[in-house]
């Protein structure tokens, strides 16, 4: 009998343990309790699931507490697209999750995310028989690398995290390279700025500043 084999997605990684820091302004959002679209809190948020291939935060890591919901409590990733922050209070929302996609989410292990897990989150929010879905397989055929096209929808678009947020257009970064800094006590930060054409890929960007000491 033949084994299958298990490609996990290694670029994947929690964003504590990937190299990356949230951009200097941002709000780290680990910790923050979390609420349904009716206002239920169901959890918090315990990680981020960061993309270091696209420099780019793929989902949240949720610390669901199901027994108000008469669910199991478990650790599951959601699509950092489907969720905002409060306008005022830390706290962030999952407008558009109900009880049921809830329900059938996988348990989220660390360092066990397959493409296979990552399809079957996408399907708990799209069914497999609907037109969406079949939209989207076309979408992925015609694309290369096929990864980078699984990500291309509003599932998987962080901006909407601050859409409740005031200045939200004068928001430039959500994560960033620490980078080194010199003998001249000058720092070089690696930003990602969204494309003027889509806003949803975010462009590399170096900027230069002075800073009091050496770190």
């Amino acid at each position: 009998m033949s084994r299958e084999t298990v490609v996990v997605n290694q670029p994947l990684q929690e964003l504590s343990s990937s190299g990356f820091e949230m951009a200097n302004g941002e709000p780290d959002i680990r910790g923050w309790k979390v609420f349904s679209g009716v206002n239920q809190h169901i959890g918090k948020v315990k990680e981020l699931l960061f993309d270091v291939n696209a420099q780019k935060i793929r989902y949240l890591i949720l610390d669901l507490d199901g027994k108000p919901l008469n669910l199991l409590s478990r650790d599951v990733i959601i699509p950092i697209g489907l969720a905002e922050l409060d306008q005022k209070e830390n706290v962030v929302y999952l407008p558009d999750i109900t009880v049921g996609h809830l329900a059938t989410l996988p348990e989220y292990k660390k360092g066990k995310i397959d493409y296979d897990t990552e399809r079957g989150v996408r399907d708990v929010f799209i069914p497999q028989n609907s037109e969406a879905a079949e939209k989207l397989a076309d979408f992925e055929a015609k694309e290369n690398p096929e990864r980078e096209a699984f990500y291309r929808t509003p599932y998987f678009d962080e901006n909407r995290l601050y859409r409740r947020r005031k200045n939200d257009n004068s928001r430039e970064k959500i994560v960033q390279d620490p980078g080194p800094i010199t003998g001249n006590n000058v720092k070089e930060d690696v930003v990602y700025i969204p494309d003027e054409k889509d806003p949803s890929v975010l462009r590399k960007a170096t900027i230069v500043r002075e800073v009091p000491g050496e770190r």
